[in-house]
């Protein structure tokens, strides 16, 4: 999107960024700016789409200079479409040649579909994440804007034994009607029609100003609170609305703070934080 490396700038200091992959402007793009994001010194995670690879050469000049760059994580994906550029076809087998190609890198990460992929199969996504798992770090969720969906698809991929940490995708802070047109854009399926049965959500969603990530994160506290869910955290989506969305962690992370430091003589919570979490 236009103004990316702009955006970036208004990050506070070492950042973990990531860059996704233009299917218009292709992968050399995402390798170059991630290197440019990099030289601020954010810790820069490029989007490496599979299909988008034109030859193992391709993947491997992309590296080269990825490493020049100082960049040590990645995050594979398949690509969407149906053309497929070179040798690799989907993303496990990228990731495979990573591991020959990069031994150094530092981390890989992988997506994962609570609600499925719009042009993927259920049981191909989760054939696929299951064999990612023992090659990858840590995985992120597709945006999703119903936290139960996420817990119980959550639930049934642990019980798989597939115990990476996730992080889970949100929103940042947006201008309602684009997020809807994004949502729509991209598929998100299952969200959309959730959002339409929920009133306050989709109250949220389409009116004049701008959507903040609020009611969904209260919504996701308890999946961040059990530990044996193993969730990493957020992943936040700001689609460079960065100033807005730097603007809001800082509120809710010194809401947050406030909150914690309540306490009586005793050191339990007061009623300010009622369950005793931040």
């Amino acid at each position: 999107m236009r103004g990316a490396l702009e955006a970036a700038r208004a990050l506070p200091a070492h950042a973990v960024v990531t860059v996704t992959c233009s299917p218009t402007r292709g992968i050399d793009a995402t390798v170059e700016l991630a290197a440019q994001v990099a030289a601020l010194g954010h810790v820069a995670v490029p989007h490496l789409a599979a299909r988008r690879f034109a030859s193992r050469s391709h993947l491997e000049t992309g590296m080269s200079r990825l490493t020049e760059a100082g960049v040590r994580d990645v995050f594979v994906v398949g690509g969407d479409g149906d053309h497929v550029a070179g040798p690799f076809d989907h993303g496990c087998r990228l990731i495979e040649a990573l591991a020959e190609i990069a031994p150094g890198l530092r981390s890989v990460g992988v997506p994962c579909y609570p609600e499925g992929h719009a042009l993927i199969a259920a049981e191909t996504l989760d054939e696929a994440l299951d064999a990612k798992c023992f090659l990858a770090g840590h995985m992120v969720t597709q945006l999703c804007f119903d936290a139960a969906r996420i817990r119980d698809w959550l639930q049934g991929v642990r019980g798989r034994g597939v115990d990476l940490p996730m992080h889970v995708g949100i929103p940042g802070v947006i201008e309602r009607r684009r997020l809807l047109g994004i949502a729509l854009r991209i598929g998100l399926g299952d969200s959309t029609r959730f959002l339409r049965g929920n009133k306050r959500m989709w109250g949220r969603l389409t009116g004049p100003s701008q959507f903040t990530p609020d009611a969904l994160l209260d919504d996701l506290a308890p999946l961040l609170a059990a530990p044996e869910l193993n969730v990493a955290g957020l992943h936040i989506n700001t689609f460079n609305q960065v100033g807005s969305t730097e603007a809001w962690r800082r509120k809710r992370l010194s809401a947050l703070a406030s909150t914690a430091g309540d306490v009586d003589a005793s050191g339990s919570p007061s009623s300010a934080a009622p369950d005793g979490r931040a």
